[in-house]
Order: structure tokens, then C-alpha cells, then sequence
């Protein structure tokens, strides 16, 4: 899994795998060991965080690489909005380099979420962190139980008739492209590709992987006002008709970071 960085910003993807809870159920943010068993190889350093504010040091060495990244998140959430987050990690040096973060429920019901971040790609490309850090909220989000029956939590997140991900998949994924999906697994390389052929809404590659990663691709080019080709329209029309997705892209803007250029839409024919 990689981003790809041109001059213009074409194909530009945060990369990112969502683990799951279903074979340790509950699990502390501060254990280290099982966290780098089910994840991509050790962490280095955890922090806990209290209150949606990074707190003491539970493992590892302090980094500010780890306080970089967390500055990002805080540059367009406010600390009720990341109240979820109860720990916020870094790793360094596993096989899985070319993953840049990652966001994880601790528990089956979903209601504690940490987030992890590649701390060498802070350092070596410092302005993609703000990108990274805007895509693994999203799946925050769209995991989040709140007013969810924990029976409708599934290993990629909660779905409802109300929350963001039951109201993107009936609005954005049809039922074929679903049982596709249920057919291939979550790393079905070519029903991806089979899904970016026949729909060019998607707005990236990595986003037709499943209705999870096409919210949180979606909300990566929402937030930071990039223009997006026609077929992707629909779904920044979408996200931008909840207020509280708005206030966070207008932080965004109010501290410079928007990006208007156009996006090239890479996945359709």
C-alpha cells in the first residue's frame, strides 16, 4: 500500500488498512504486544489519550514525531469530536513500511479507537500526515457505535438506516457491488479493479476497495477543498450536507492548508 505524489494532485491516496476486533475482542490501548500482533509489527510509542487530548506516555520512548502527527488531527477536529480516540501510536522500521497510519476499534462494541501512524513518513513527508491523519478519522467515524446496536457492528464498522456508513452504502454502493465485495474479501485486488471499470463515482482506486475506504478517500479530498471530476461530485455534495463535516474542512481553510487544485479522478473508465 503506497501514496503517490505528483504536481498536481492526481491519484493521491492515503493508504491505510483498518484492522479489526474479532480475534481479541477488548484490548488496552497501552498493550503493545498484542496491538503489534494483530497490526503491522511493533509499536514504538503509545500515548493514552483523555478527554479527545494526547496524555501521558504508556509505552515506549517520547517522540515528537508522535506529537506531529497528533497536531494534524488536531488541526480540524475539536477535542469532543476526537473523544472516541482513546490511544495514538507510532511504529517504525516493520516489513510494512509502505503503510502510512491506521485506525483501530479496541473494542467489539466500538466505542474505543486508536490511531497509529508510520512515524518515519511524518518525518520524510510531513505534509501527507495532514492528509493521513483526515482519511483514518474518517474511519473513525464511520466505526463509531454511538446510538448503534453493537449487533450491527461488523469487523469493518457499524451500520444503521441514521450513521454516515449506512447512509453512504444506500447511496453509493449497489447491491452487486456489495456481493462482490462479500465474494472477493477485503484485499480482492481485481474485484477492485472490476469495481473502478464499470463506476467512475469512485474517487480513487483504493477507494473502490470497499464502502469504508471510499468514505474516508472521499472525505480526504472533501476537507481539503480539492475540485474533483464529475462522476466524484455526488459525494462531496453528500459529506457537505452535514454541518459538522463543513466546520471541520472550513478549520482546515482558515489555517491555509485548503487545496483547490483539481483532482484527476483515476479509478473509471
Amino acid at each position: 500500500m503506497r501514496a503517490t505524489v505528483t504536481s498536481v494532485v492526481v491519484g493521491l491516496a492515503t493508504f491505510a488498512f483498518v484492522t479489526g476486533f474479532a480475534d481479541f475482542g477488548s484490548v488496552d490501548e497501552c498493550d503493545a504486544e498484542r496491538l503489534g500482533r494483530r497490526a503491522f509489527g511493533p509499536l514504538s510509542t503509545i500515548y493514552t489519550v483523555e478527554g479527545g487530548e494526547l496524555a501521558g506516555i504508556c509505552h515506549g520512548v517520547d517522540d515528537p514525531t508522535v506529537y506531529d502527527a497528533w497536531s494534524n488531527l488536531t488541526l480540524f477536529t475539536t477535542a469532543e469530536e476526537r473523544s472516541p480516540i482513546v490511544g495514538f501510536g507510532g511504529f517504525r522500521n516493520t516489513s510494512q513500511r509502505d503503510v502510512l497510519a491506521y485506525a483501530t476499534a479496541l473494542d467489539r462494541d466500538q466505542t474505543r479507537f486508536m490511531i497509529v501512524v508510520n512515524l518515519s513518513m511524518v518525518e520524510l513527508e510531513p505534509w501527507l500526515v495532514r492528509r493521513t491523519m483526515a482519511h483514518e478519522f474518517g474511519h473513525v467515524l464511520t466505526r463509531s457505535a454511538a446510538g448503534v446496536d453493537s449487533n450491527e457492528c461488523g469487523e469493518f464498522g457499524c451500520v444503521s438506516n441514521t450513521n454516515y456508513m449506512g447512509l453512504w452504502v444506500d447511496r453509493f454502493w449497489s447491491d452487486a457491488e456489495l456481493a462482490s465485495i462479500e465474494a472477493g474479501g477485503y484485499h480482492d485486488l481485481s474485484g477492485t479493479a472490476d469495481r473502478c471499470r464499470a463506476n467512475a463515482g469512485f474517487p480513487t482506486k483504493y477507494a473502490a476497495t470497499n464502502p469504508y475506504e471510499d468514505f474516508s478517500e472521499s472525505l480526504e479530498f472533501f476537507l481539503f477543498s480539492n475540485r474533483v471530476a464529475a462522476p466524484v461530485s455526488p459525494r462531496i455534495q453528500f459529506l457537505s450536507s452535514f454541518p459538522e463535516l463543513v466546520r471541520m474542512r472550513d478549520r482546515i481553510a482558515a489555517k491555509g492548508y485548503a487545496d483547490t487544485r483539481q483532482f484527476l479522478q483515476n479509478c473509471g473508465v
